[in-house]
């Protein structure tokens, strides 16, 4: 007979309690009654259990919930100022946080359970709050006699008296017993303290007299010899200290001398220009010290000031471009007010804006200009403000420019500029006091754009006609000289080609391009092209022989690079990028006019056709000019050894292979024979072109570059 299989059933696993029996087996031989009684007994003990369970994992809940705010609630306790007061907070909170999570339990058992789990570590917490609470009473009570010794200390020094000094050892000490007497600190530290208390008492001294000027204090500590008991770290940090209170009280002073400069600035306008619009008699010399700033040389610009008006010294004009650098040192900060000093770009000599004022560059409506700006600056928000005005400004001024020749014969250019800008600017400070966002006052999409009726700045047609025929008859006595008036008839090409001829074998033809050519302005067009301050710049500080011939010679050949096959070497390409970006800001060029510059006397020395100079001297035919911009090694050695700060870390780090025995580049290059020298320059591109760059901001005219 087969046998019948049985089969037993396998646990898996469930969340069922680890006691119940899943496979019970039922003998054949008992009632199912009987078989059945362990089954439910089975199940009662699991519902039991599962009831604990469920009792634990509700209490877990809660405490968890619980500890969250009383560890908040121990936080807090720890502040306290003593223990007792920690402790009592602590319980307090403790039992209303035992409560709330209590009543939130769904049954009995759930919330006694919670209670025994909480309650298990309440004594960690308030143990720590013992700790902190006691340590934050003895910091508070050492916190107050130190508080109290330095009050001791700074009154002793304050009433400059020998009698407060005389009891203050003794009055301190008494203070320090009674940490001792507390059993806050023992009989060595109170050493410590009698040790430390000459230190206290010059660190009080310092800083009593810094109350009223931090840069003499930190001065005085800054030898040795003052205050020698202050050492080491602690005298480090008494500087640091003292240079920010300097710092701070420097810029108040500033702020307060600034401000009293300004009013009296605009007192002194106020009186310079009398009753009468338009008319300036100036201030009774009598009377003048009425005027001045209680600064020596400061009033004596206000005298001399004075002293042009009463005579009639004064010139009513001005230039758009100088008062625009003007505008951009104050937004800067460069300069704080009108009566101090400082060049601008080309400038040899340091001027003050008063100092400027009837000049032809400055006049007093400017001036007027300038103190508005100098007022604003001296609230950081509209400092920010005027920046965005004059950037606005900058970018719309070419609408209203006229054309490029304009400028140099249109007698009312820089007037017409100068009062657009003026106009505009008060009306965006007009829009700032009505709330008016500078956005809107800026954009010309708004309904609040300051610049609206821009186009009636610009000159009309017949203003540039008018213009031009008043400056063509001023400037008659130019074209006539050296016999090169135009004929009646003559296109302007015929014009050009006549003259080039006249007297153009003769080194010494007429026209000082120097000179000429930057008065003459659009002539100067006609004659050299745009190019021509750059021509005059090479012809009389590159080439240096200053005539007319090589004036024309360069703008014929500079003519060349409009010819649609033209390019520059890419090794003169590479080395004029390299020079520009050494000598970038050198002499106050910039960056892109270096690369201009350097491009277009490359073009005028060789054409880039040739790196070596030929001449009819055999014997020194070794040491001609060498390279594209054609560079003599006597120049190169002048300005190696002469003009040594300008061949700063760029340069090094560019020719660092050239540095021998512990030399900079600089000197090696100028140890070296001139032979040496001259194949340098022939074989290295980026050499020549530094040099030749360095010829640039030491030699050109800015004034011209900048034009």
């Amino acid at each position: 007979m087969p046998k019948i299989p049985t089969f037993t059933s396998e646990a898996r696993p469930t969340a069922q309690a680890a006691s119940v029996v899943s496979n019970i087996k039922v003998n054949v031989n008992e009632t199912v009654a009987g078989a059945l009684r362990p089954l439910g007994k089975a199940a009662e003990d699991y519902y039991v259990k599962e009831k604990q369970i469920e009792a634990k994992v509700q209490a877990g809940e809660l405490t968890a919930n619980a500890t969250v705010e009383v560890f908040n609630a121990a936080s807090e306790a720890e502040l306290k100022n003593t223990p007792q007061e920690g402790i009592d907070y602590f319980n307090q909170k403790f039992e209303s946080i035992q409560n709330k999570y209590k009543s939130k339990a769904p049954n009995r058992n759930a919330g006694d359970l919670f209670n025994i789990n909480f309650s298990q570590n309440k004594s960690v917490y308030v143990n720590n709050i013992l700790k902190k609470t006691r340590t934050n009473l003895v910091t508070t009570r050492v916190n107050q006699v130190d508080q109290r010794v330095k009050s001791r200390i700074a009154a002793a020094i304050a009433s400059e008296s020998q009698f407060e000094f005389d009891i203050l050892a003794k009055s301190v000490e008494e203070d320090y017993q009674g940490l001792v007497n507390d059993g806050i600190i023992g009989k060595k530290d109170l050493e410590i303290y009698r040790q430390k208390l000459p230190a206290l008492i010059e660190t009080q001294m310092v800083k009593h007299k810094a109350i009223n000027n931090a840069f003499g204090a930190l001065v005085l500590l800054d030898d040795n010899k003052n205050y020698p008991n202050i050492k080491g770290d602690e005298r480090e940090k008494l500087r640091t200290e003292l240079r920010q209170i300097a710092t701070f009280q420097g810029k108040v002073v500033d702020f307060a001398t600034n401000k009293r400069l300004l009013e009296s600035k605009k007192k002194v306008a106020a009186a310079l220009a009398g009753d009468e619009a338009d008319k300036f008699f100036g201030i009774n010399p009598d009377e003048i010290d009425q005027y001045y700033t209680g600064n020596e040389e400061y009033d004596n610009q206000i005298n001399n000031l004075n002293n042009k008006i009463i005579n009639n010294e004064i010139s009513l004009d001005n230039n758009y471009l100088t008062n625009d650098k003007i505008i951009n040192k104050i937004l800067n900060n460069e300069i704080k007010n009108s009566y101090e000093k400082f060049k601008l770009t080309g400038e040899t000599e340091a001027k003050s804006i008063t100092e400027r004022i009837g000049d032809g560059s400055v006049n007093l409506d400017d001036d007027n200009f300038f103190n508005n700006i100098f007022e604003s600056q001296q609230n950081p928000e509209l400092n920010k403000t005027n920046k965005e005005f004059f950037g606005f400004i900058d970018k719309v001024v070419p609408l209203i420019e006229g054309s490029t020749s304009s400028k140099y014969f249109d007698n009312n250019y820089n007037n017409r500029l100068s009062s657009f800008r003026q106009d505009m600017y008060g009306r965006f400070v007009e829009g700032l006091k009505q709330n008016i966002p500078v956005a809107k006052l800026l954009d010309s999409l708004s309904d609040n754009y300051i610049a609206k009726d821009i186009l009636d700045y610009a000159p009309t047609k017949s203003n540039v006609r008018d213009a031009l025929s008043i400056f063509a008859q001023e400037q008659e006595p130019v074209l006539t000289e050296g016999k090169t008036k135009r004929i009646d008839g003559e296109t302007p090409s015929e014009y050009l080609k006549r003259i080039e001829t006249i007297n153009i074998d003769d080194s010494s033809s007429s026209l000082d391009v120097d000179k000429n050519v930057q008065q003459v302005g659009f002539v100067g067009d006609l004659f050299l092209g745009k190019d021509r301050f750059l021509i005059g710049n090479w012809n009389k500080n590159y080439q240096t022989d200053n005539t007319t011939k090589n004036s024309l010679k360069a703008r014929e050949r500079l003519n060349r690079m409009n010819e649609p096959d033209y390019k520059v070497p890419n090794d003169a390409v590479s080395a004029i990028e390299n020079a520009a970006t050494n000598f970038e800001d050198d002499g106050g060029f910039s960056k892109e006019y270096l690369i201009d510059a350097l491009t277009k006397i490359g073009q005028i020395e060789t054409q880039y056709e040739t790196k070596i100079q030929r001449g009819n001297n055999p014997e020194i035919e070794n040491f001609y000019a060498r390279s594209y911009w054609q560079i003599e090694v006597d120049t190169a050695k002048d300005l190696l050894e002469n003009s040594a700060p300008i061949f700063g870390k760029n340069f090094e780090s560019t020719f660092s292979k050239y540095a021998k025995d512990g030399k900079t580049a600089r000197e090696s290059l100028l140890n070296l024979s001139d032979k040496d020298l001259v194949n340098l320059l022939e074989k290295d591109d980026t050499l020549a072109a530094n040099i030749a760059a360095s010829l640039i901001v030491t030699r050109f005219d800015t004034e011209i570059a900048w034009t």
